[in-house]
């Protein structure tokens, strides 16, 4: 399974908690509760492209996880 860029509008979508979806990989649901808060408190661009960047790097270190693959899904279609 292929991960979308980091370009893809729906990084930042989710990092930022424009939109929230129910998550199956554990690891990410614990990182983006955390990544949002962190956004919510400083919303500029170097913390929004940070944000993108761990959740990311975590999705594609994983992407032979199943759960993963599913929540990859579900947030891009």
């Amino acid at each position: 399974m292929s991960i979308p860029p980091k370009t893809n509008p729906g990084w930042k979508e989710i990092v930022t908690g424009k939109k929230a979806f129910s998550l199956k990989f554990l690891a990410a649901k614990i990182l983006l509760g955390r990544l949002v808060r962190t956004v919510k408190t400083d919303p500029s661009p170097d913390s929004v492209s940070a944000a993108i960047d761990e959740l990311h790097a975590l999705y594609t270190k994983n992407a032979a996880t199943k759960s993963a693959q599913d929540d990859i899904k579900t947030i891009f279609g």
